[in-house]
C-alpha cells in the first residue's frame, strides 16, 4: 500500500513538473517578435502576418455597416385589423338605419329624409371617421334589401380577408381592388355596385402594418452578430505594413491582433493562454491514463522514460519550427510510446504530444493532418511487437504516408509547385528521422525501463536466461512442456494477428511457478513415484493451484516485463483441477459428507484479459491434455481441442480476452497444423537382419 502511494505521489509530482516545463517551453517558442510602434509612427521594416488571423478592425467596420443597413420591420396589428372590420360593420349598420327612414308608416316617401340623410353623414364622420361621397352613399341607400344584405356580408368578408395580411398604406388599395375585382367577376349582377363598394372600403379600411422597434433592433443586432461571426481573415505571410509606411489605426490593430506590439502585459496574457491550453490537454491525457489502467506506467522507470521522450519533440520543435510548420517530429515519441504501451496508447498519447506542440507551429492545419496520419501508421507498426516488427518498415511507411497526406492536403488547397516541394521534403525528412532516432535510442531506453519491446522479448527468449536454465535443470518436464506450448501459442498468434513473439516468450515462462515444487507436477515425476500419494486432497490442491502465484512472485523477482507477468497470472484463469476435485467429491460421497465447495479448488489468478493471454491458456491446456491422453490422430486431437475450448467458454474464461469465434477457428486450425508436424507419418524401415 505504501509502495503504491509512493508511486502515485511521484507520478503526481512528475506530472506537475512536466506541465510547468511544457508551459514554459511552448511559451518561449510561441511568443512572437514584438515591435515598438504606435499610431502615426513610421515603420522601418516590412512586417508580415506570422499566422492566419482575424482582422478585428475590418470585421468591426463591416459589422457596423451591416447593422445600419437593416430595413425597418413592420408587423401586423390585431387592434388596427379589428378596427377596420368594425368600421365596415358600423358603416352598414348606420346605412341600414337610414334606409329604414326612407318611407313613413304608410309606405310614402318620408318628407324629412333629407335631414335623416344629413344625420347619417354626421354619424359616419363621428363613429367611423369617414364620410363617403353622396354618389356612393346613394348606391347603398337605394339598392334593394336583398342586394344590401348580400353586399354587407361580402364587404365584411373582404375586410376580414384584407386585414389578415400585413397591409401598408401602399399595399392596402391594391388588396382591396383585388378582392372587389374577384367579387365582381364572380357576381356579374352586382357589377353596378362594384365601384361604390371599392370606394367605401378604401375609406373604411386602415393600414394594419405598424413599425416594430424591438424587432428592428433585434434584426440589426443579429446582422451585427452575423457579420462578427463571419470575420475578415488575413492569411499567414500577408504584408501588414511596409518599410517607410505610417502606422494607421487599422494597421496598428492588426499588429495588436498578431501580438506583435511590444507590451509587457501582453506577455503575461500570452503566458496565461498557453498555460490554460496546456493544462487542459494534460488534464485530458491524465483522465485517459487513469481510466486506461496501463500497469506498465506503475513502473517509475517507464514513467520517467515516457516523460523525457514526450519532452524531446517539444524542445526540438522550438528550433525546427522556423524551417517549416509541418515538422512531424512527434513520431519520435510515437515510436517509443507504442512500443512500450501498445497501439491505442501510442495513438492517443501521441495525439496529446502533437496538440501540445501545435501552438509552436502557429496552429497550422496541415501539421495536424500529416501528423495524425503519421501517428496512426507509426503506432500500428511499432505497437505490433511480434515477428512482423520491422525497423525498415517503421521508418519508411510513416514517412510515405505523411508525404501522401501532405500532397493530398496541398492538392485540395491548390498550392503552388514550390509549396508542394517544400511540404513533401520537410514532411518526409522529419518523419523518417524521427523514427530513425527513436529506433537508434531504443537500446538505451531498455537500460532504464522494464517494459516489453521486441528487443527485450528476444533477449528473454534466449535459453541462457537464468530462469530458463533453472527450469531446464530442476523441472525438465515442465521445460519441455513450455517449449511445446510456445510452438502452439506462436502458431495461433500468427494465425489471428496477435503478438506472436510475446506469446512465445510468455509460454516459455508461464509455468516457472512450478519451480517451487517441481516434483508435485506430473511431467517432472519419475515413473511410479507420485508425492501426492502421501498428501491429502486439500494439500495437493494447495500446491497445484499455487504455481501461478509463485510464478508471478518469481517473475517479479527477476524483473520480467508486465505483459509476461500478466500471462503467468492468467494462464489458468479461475478454473479448478478437475482430477483433484473429482477425487475430493468421491471421498465426500464415500464418507457421506456434503459435496466439497468448488470455489476452494479454483486457481487464484484472473481470467485472460488479452488475446495473447487467452492463447497461452488454451495452448497450455491442450498440450497437457493431448500428452496425457496420448492421442496422435489429428481428428481426435482436434475434437479434444474443441472440447477443451468449449469448457473454457462455458466457464466464462474467455469473455475478457477479445477472442472471437473466428479467432478460435483459426487457432484450432493452427494447432492442428502444429500437431500434423509433430505426429507426421514416419518412414517404416525394413528389419536389419
Amino acid at each position: 500500500m505504501n509502495n503504491t502511494f509512493g508511486v502515485r505521489f511521484q507520478q503526481v509530482v512528475i506530472m506537475i513538473l512536466t506541465t510547468a516545463i511544457l508551459i514554459m517551453l511552448v511559451f518561449y517558442g510561441y511568443r512572437p517578435t514584438s515591435y515598438n510602434l504606435n499610431v502615426g509612427s513610421v515603420c522601418n521594416r516590412d512586417i508580415y502576418a506570422t499566422r492566419n488571423f482575424v482582422d478585428s478592425y475590418q470585421t468591426e467596420y463591416e459589422a457596423v455597416i451591416a447593422k445600419n443597413s437593416v430595413n425597418a420591420i413592420f408587423i401586423r396589428s390585431d387592434e388596427l385589423s379589428d378596427q377596420s372590420v368594425d368600421n365596415v360593420e358600423n358603416f352598414f349598420t348606420l346605412v341600414e338605419q337610414t334606409r329604414a327612414q326612407r318611407f313613413d308608416d304608410f309606405g310614402m316617401p318620408n318628407e324629412d329624409f333629407d335631414s335623416e340623410y344629413e344625420n347619417l353623414k354626421t354619424n359616419l364622420d363621428t363613429i367611423v371617421g369617414v364620410t363617403p361621397s353622396d354618389d356612393d352613399l346613394n348606391v347603398f341607400i337605394n339598392m334593394s334589401s336583398p342586394a344590401f344584405i348580400y353586399i354587407e356580408d361580402k364587404a365584411v368578408s373582404i375586410a376580414e380577408i384584407v386585414m389578415m395580411d400585413n397591409v401598408s398604406t401602399d399595399s392596402l388599395p391594391i388588396s382591396v381592388d383585388a378582392q372587389v375585382d374577384q367579387f365582381v367577376n364572380n357576381n356579374d349582377s352586382y357589377e353596378i355596385y362594384g365601384d361604390a363598394l371599392r370606394s367605401v372600403l378604401k375609406q373604411l379600411l386602415i393600414p394594419n402594418s405598424v413599425f416594430d422597434p424591438e424587432a428592428t433592433n433585434e434584426a440589426a443586432d443579429n446582422a451585427y452578430i452575423a457579420a462578427k461571426n463571419d470575420p475578415i481573415t488575413v492569411d499567414k505571410g500577408t504584408k501588414i505594413i511596409g518599410a517607410g509606411e505610417v502606422v494607421t489605426e487599422h494597421i496598428y490593430q492588426d499588429l495588436v491582433d498578431l501580438e506583435l506590439i511590444r507590451d509587457d502585459s501582453l506577455d503575461i496574457i500570452i503566458l496565461a493562454r498557453i498555460a490554460a491550453y496546456e493544462i487542459l490537454i494534460v488534464v485530458s491525457s491524465l483522465i485517459y491514463l487513469v481510466n486506461s489502467r496501463k500497469k506498465a506506467l506503475n513502473e517509475m522507470r517507464i514513467t520517467y522514460t515516457l516523460v523525457v521522450t514526450f519532452l524531446i519533440p517539444v524542445i526540438a520543435s522550438i528550433y525546427l519550427k522556423d524551417f517549416s510548420s509541418i515538422m512531424v517530429v512527434t513520431l519520435f515519441f510515437t515510436t517509443i510510446c507504442a512500443t512500450y504501451l501498445g497501439i491505442s496508447a501510442g495513438i492517443i498519447l501521441s495525439l496529446v504530444n502533437m496538440m501540445v506542440m501545435w501552438p509552436l507551429y502557429n496552429f497550422d492545419v496541415e501539421y495536424i493532418f500529416t501528423s495524425i496520419v503519421g501517428i496512426i501508421i507509426c503506432s500500428v507498426l511499432a505497437g505490433r511487437q511480434g515477428k512482423v516488427y520491422n525497423s525498415a518498415a517503421l521508418i519508411i511507411f510513416p514517412a510515405l504516408f505523411c508525404i501522401a497526406a501532405s500532397v493530398i492536403y496541398n492538392t485540395l488547397l491548390g498550392s503552388t509547385r514550390n509549396e508542394y516541394i517544400e511540404a513533401v521534403v520537410w514532411t518526409g525528412i522529419s518523419a523518417a528521422f524521427s523514427t530513425v532516432i527513436a529506433i537508434g535510442l531504443m537500446p538505451i531506453y531498455e537500460l532504464f525501463s522494464n517494459a516489453v519491446s521486441p528487443v527485450r522479448l528476444i533477449e528473454l527468449s534466449q535459453p541462457g536466461h537464468p530462469l530458463l536454465k533453472k527450469l531446464f535443470i530442476e523441472a525438465s518436464g515442465t521445460y519441455q512442456h513450455s517449449m511445446l506450448v510456445a510452438n502452439l501459442a506462436d502458431s495461433a498468434a500468427e494465425a489471428i494477428g496477435a503478438d506472436a513473439l510475446l506469446c512465445r516468450v510468455a509460454a516459455y515462462y508461464h509455468d516457472i511457478g512450478k519451480l517451487e515444487n517441481p516434483k508435485y507436477f506430473t511431467e517432472n515425476q519419475a515413473e511410479g513415484v507420485n508425492p501426492h500419494d502421501d498428501l491429502t486432497t486439500e494439500e495437493s490442491v494447495a500446491i497445484i493451484t499455487a504455481h501461478p502465484e509463485n510464478g508471478v512472485k518469481l517473475a517479479k523477482k527477476h524483473k520480467l516485463p508486465e505483459p509476461i507477468i500478466k500471462i503467468i497470472d492468467e494462464h489458468h484463469g479461475t478454473m479448478y483441477p478437475g482430477y483433484f476435485y473429482s477425487r475430493a467429491l468421491a471421498e465426500a460421497q464415500a464418507n457421506n459428507l456434503p459435496a466439497p465447495d468448488v470455489e476452494k479448488f479454483r486457481y487464484r489468478g484472473h481470467i485472460p484479459s488479452t488475446k495473447e493471454s487467452a492463447i497461452v491458456m488454451i495452448a497450455d491446456t491442450c498440450e497437457a491434455a493431448i500428452k496425457s491422453t496420448k492421442k496422435e490422430e489429428l481428428d481426435e486431437i482436434e475434437a479434444l481441442v474443441r472440447k477443451l475450448i468449449k469448457e473454457k467458454i462455458d466457464h466464462d474464461q474467455l469473455i475478457a480476452s477479445g477472442l472471437s469465434f473466428e479467432d478460435i477457428e483459426k487457432l484450432i486450425r493452427a494447432f492442428r497444423q502444429v500437431y500434423a508436424g509433430v505426429f507426421h507419418e514416419r518412414i517404416k524401415y525394413p528389419n536389419a537382419n
